[in-house]
């Protein structure tokens, strides 16, 4: 007959911790202390006799340093940019609009500089070049100048129109024997409004060539 199996009781977790802790007899089986070597390894700050702290002598005794410089009363000072005048915005825009081909909304810009300054030498310039190069598109647009329009709608629809007095003017001399060049004459406007006028005119089918 086989002998009974004796089971020997499990060991109590509170005894082997308290073990544990007796065998370790030194602060060295421990994790070292980040300050361990810390604070020690900085030199000492001497402070002078006096009745408080002088900060001026622990900062220059110390290593330690300001995370932003101080600055150099010393060094010259850059002088503030002066705020740009709208003229100057403006001169900057109509350069832009004018490299982007937006000779029209260049030559708004001009228009507005040459009101306050007239005799400004580049918005000048700016405004020639504007001119010419916008007639030169219109009249390209509108064809011979000895060639003669005609209304292309009928004339009772002429009133339904959205015309200023200036498109209105130059449609009322359209008769059929006037040419392109006669209504330049006849506008009293200047060339580059008339043309631009005569342009529209053909673009949105009120008179033909």
């Amino acid at each position: 007959m086989r002998s009974p199996i004796t089971i020997p009781p499990a060991p109590n977790p509170s005894s082997i911790e308290g073990r544990e802790l007796k065998e370790r007899t030194t602060l060295s089986d421990y994790a070292p202390s980040p300050w361990d070597q810390g604070p020690a390894m900085s030199p000492a700050v001497v402070l002078d006799d006096g009745d408080g702290l002088d900060l001026a002598s622990v900062a220059e005794q110390s290593d330690l340093r300001a995370l932003v410089p101080e600055e150099d009363e010393s060094a010259p000072r850059t002088p503030p940019r002066k705020p740009r005048s709208e003229v100057e915005i403006w001169m900057e825009g109509a350069r832009e609009l004018f490299a982007l081909g937006d000779f029209s909304g260049s030559l708004e810009m001009i228009e507005k500089i040459l009101k306050i300054d007239s005799s400004h030498v580049e918005a000048r310039e700016y405004l020639r070049q504007n001119e010419v190069t916008l007639i030169a598109m219109y009249e390209s647009k509108i064809g011979p100048p000895r060639a003669i329009p005609r209304l292309a709608i009928k004339p009772e629809e002429v009133m339904w129109l959205n015309l200023d007095h200036r498109a209105g003017f130059l449609l009322a001399q359209i008769d059929g024997t006037v040419s392109y060049d006669d209504l330049f004459a006849l506008s009293g406007l200047p060339h580059l409004d008339t043309a631009r006028i005569l342009a529209a005119l053909l673009q949105e089918g009120v008179i033909t060539s």
